[in-house]
């Protein structure tokens, strides 16, 4: 199967957009006391066992 290049470059945008957002969410959580750091930190080590990613640490 043939990959357009625009394609895979657009979906790479978008995925950079959508990671960022989040990053941004996770962050405004933080500051506004909403979730704390342990919080945020097992979020991630979540969505890491669900993408097979290392976690970030908040």
């Amino acid at each position: 199967m043939q990959v357009d290049s625009n394609d895979t470059l657009s979906e790479r945008a978008e995925l950079h957009f959508l990671a960022a957002l989040v990053d941004e969410l996770m962050r405004k959580l933080l500051v506004s006391g909403i979730l704390n750091q342990a919080q945020l930190n097992e979020i991630e080590q979540q969505v890491s066992h669900r993408v097979g990613h290392s976690p970030r640490a908040w």
